[in-house]
């Protein structure tokens, strides 16, 4: 088996499969305060994304999400799937989309201190044309 005859090198690190679907997407990582940007894409080229989102508040608190955002032109959603903590919630998600263009934002948590770091990776699901 060869893998080059599935995938090829995307953009941004990126790794596609042979029909340009986007796959997986890593990051560097963030500052965590009120309506950070954790990732911005357009819903017109990608319809779904699958989150794994780590985030480190200090020295005894983390936390791990995996979350699922479904979008269309103009509006989103976000389900959390997943979430496991050491001590407390550190992180609230939401999306919002507008000029066609979806953001994940993230905020610390009601209690939790600002400026934590996060890091996430990302499974992308390509809109299907006919």
């Amino acid at each position: 088996m060869n893998f080059k005859d599935y995938f090829t090198k995307g953009i941004h690190g990126t790794v596609q499969l042979r029909d340009n679907t986007q796959f997986s997407y890593k990051n560097q990582w963030k500052q965590l305060y009120a309506n950070t940007v954790v990732d911005q894409w357009h819903p017109g080229e990608i319809m779904s994304a699958d989150y794994t989102i780590v985030v480190d508040g200090g020295r005894h608190n983390k936390e791990t999400i995996k979350a699922v955002v479904i979008a269309g032109p103009s509006n989103a959603s976000i389900s959390i799937v997943g979430r496991a903590s050491l001590l407390n919630n550190i992180v609230n998600l939401d999306v919002e989309v507008t000029d066609s263009s979806l953001k994940l934002l993230a905020s610390p948590a009601a209690g939790a201190a600002a400026g934590g770091r996060l890091i996430f990776s990302a499974i992308y699901y390509r809109t299907l044309s006919d």
